[in-house]
């Protein structure tokens, strides 16, 4: 098609007023509203990314306990700012990114706990931004005494995480949810759900988070967000790391001490709270299943490293107000607990690094048990009814009336998978984009000093299958069976020496165990691995073949077994050929060799 002068310019500015329309102007170019607590609490609007950190700068620059950093860069190349509010005043170290963050906890009293509260990773369920922002001015208002908040814990707060979906600001793309006026979209710059990227760190965000987190070092970690599914009475619902998953030390405390004592908390302030209502069936009377929130999402992730995690979950249809109110009424909560029980926190995170140092196996895979408690639980009525859409049925809530009785509790998990941890993993320098998430996340790794061969316990993926369709910028694995045989390896200069013993042991074998959930192999980082290089002419190997039968009375017998336990090789004789070219001194070798390697002592 051609097209003249004028034609160009109606698509020039057609173009142009298009990519205005979708796209905000620069932060700079944005003019901050003032927010106030009070403001924050009580209207139907959330601060936009600018706003949000307009009014954090303007809390660090108002009060010497607040000081602002930028801890990272986002996908969309906006920074990401952390918060931190601690007692004590910053000094000239303090300098304003994520190594400002550590001097800055540094500087405290060893005794004061620290929380990290993350926020609007999903930037359409914006409660924790204008909870968190307007508990912080609370707390700068207030004169520092024995009794503030502020005296027995250190808080950072991030603002607004996912910066590319919270600049891109819409009204509606959250269908079901009632409020506020505008928010932001769940995927990031690079349309990824980042609270699925913690293991593979596909985003820029999550190489910032990665930073953040261990300049932090927090005691517990907070990700607030709205949820979705059935509809019932409660505001808040509440994910903490389940239990079984975060081990027999953080385990016991969370399900026993301080789970009940932050619902008991919510209770008395006129907030009753349940777990997050991931219902087993259509509606909640069914039963709710406790959620395995394994290391790609952000409290599987800290709980890696001995963190007691929660995710509030504000109910999506309840007015927005209420659900600022709910989050912030947890928050309060929470600080108000830990004022009288930060030690007895920071004892169990003694204990659990206690624990893995002893650990000689760890568990990396987990099932939901047949064993089932029962919660009570007021919900809706809830009918099917005649659809005057899809000329079907459809479900309908009545909210004009409720039952309460109690339901099932799905929330025990056994292992399913448990690995022997090996006095140190090897891994080839070839494969640099795991070693770089390995020193994202502070492992401790030493390279060899020259080429070498050793015995090592190497891995065999057996039977593999990857997703047909994509899921966040891949197509993970499911491992369905492995073996392991002592192989000599062939190791070169530059090659890493990973020990176990060392703090990132849990992480270690969470995303270095093939068979774990959110292993890197599950997330497609060694899929060159698992894939045969070299092949053969069935024609030519079928004389090979033939010669090798002759020659090798050893392989003839096994061949001949292996045929009575393979009937269908009568009718696919191609998969006898291939049986035979894999056994023979032709075969490669290496075809699905998982390139981690186990350094363990032998033992007679």
């Amino acid at each position: 098609m051609m097209h003249n002068a004028k034609t160009w310019m109606a698509i020039w500015v057609l173009g142009t007023l298009g990519w205005t329309a979708c796209n905000p102007p620069h932060a700079a170019e944005v003019t901050a509203l003032p927010w106030s607590a009070d403001s924050l609490l009580t209207t139907n609007r959330t601060p936009t990314w600018q706003e949000a950190v307009s009014m954090a700068e303007g809390l660090a620059a108002s009060d010497p306990r607040a000081t602002l950093h930028v801890v990272g860069v986002s996908d969309v190349g906006r920074p990401i700012h952390a918060l931190v509010l601690a007692s004590d005043p910053a000094d000239h170290n303090a300098t304003p990114d994520a190594e400002g963050v550590r001097r800055r906890l540094e500087a405290q009293r060893e005794d004061r706990v620290t929380v990290l509260v993350n926020n609007a990773i999903h930037p359409g369920e914006p409660c924790g931004v204008n909870a968190s922002l307007a508990l912080a001015a609370q707390w700068l208002a207030t004169p520092h005494s024995a009794e503030h908040p502020l005296a027995s814990a250190n808080w950072v707060i991030v603002p607004q995480y996912n910066v590319g979906g919270a600049s891109r600001r819409n009204c509606c793309t959250r269908a079901n949810q009632n409020g506020p006026e505008q928010y932001g979209f769940r995927g990031n710059a690079a349309n990824l759900d980042l609270n699925r990227d913690f293991v593979k760190m596909d985003s820029r965000n999550a190489e910032a988070f990665v930073r953040m987190y261990h300049a932090v070092q927090p005691d517990v970690f907070v990700d607030t967000h709205t949820s979705n599914g059935a509809d019932y009475p409660y505001t808040m619902t509440l994910i903490t790391t389940q239990p079984d998953k975060a081990g027999p030390v953080m385990g016991p405390f969370l399900r026993d001490k301080m789970e009940p004592a932050l619902f008991e908390g919510m209770q008395d302030k006129g907030w009753p709270m349940v777990p997050y209502v991931y219902a087993m069936g259509e509606t909640p009377e069914s039963g709710i299943l406790g959620f395995l929130e394994t290391p790609r999402y952000s409290t599987g992730y800290t709980t890696l490293f001995g963190t007691l995690g929660f995710t509030t979950e504000a109910h999506m249809l309840k007015p927005f107000v209420d659900r600022v109110a709910s989050t912030h009424a947890f928050l309060t909560t929470l600080s108000e607990w830990l004022d009288a029980h930060g030690a007895e926190v920071k004892a169990v995170r003694d204990a659990e690094r206690e624990r893995l140092a002893q650990a000689s196996t760890l568990p990396v895979r987990w099932t939901v048990s047949e064993d089932v408690d029962s919660i009570p639980f007021t919900g809706y009525v809830s009918r099917r009814e005649w659809s005057a859409v899809t000329k079907g049925t459809r479900l309908k809530y009545d909210t004009s009336q409720t039952w309460s009785h109690p339901i099932a509790w799905a929330n025990r998990y056994d292992a399913s998978v448990e690995v022997s941890l090996p006095d140190a993993w090897i891994l080839p320098q070839a494969w640099r984009r795991v070693a770089t998430r390995l020193q994202a996340n502070g492992v401790e790794m030493r390279p060899f000093d020259k080429d070498t061969t050793m015995l090592l316990h190497v891995t065999w993926v057996e039977a593999f299958e990857s997703s047909s369709r994509p899921y966040e910028g891949h197509h993970p694995v499911r491992v369905d069976s492995v073996r392991k045989e002592w192989v000599p390896v062939e190791l070169y200069r530059g090659d890493w020496v990973i020990p176990s013993d060392q703090p990132a042991k849990r992480y270690l074998a969470e995303v270095l165990s093939p068979e774990a959930h959110d292993a890197f192999l599950v997330w497609n980082f060694f899929d060159a691995a698992l894939q045969r290089k070299e092949y053969y002419s069935g024609y030519v190997f079928e004389d090979t073949a033939e010669e090798l039968l002759r020659d090798d009375d050893a392989l003839r017998i096994r061949y001949e077994l292996a045929q009575t336990r393979h009937p269908e090789w009568t009718e696919q004789p191609g998969l006898a050929l291939r049986w035979l070219y894999e056994q023979s001194p032709h075969n490669e070798g290496t075809a699905n060799r998982y390139p981690v390697y186990e350094m363990k002592t032998l033992t007679p």
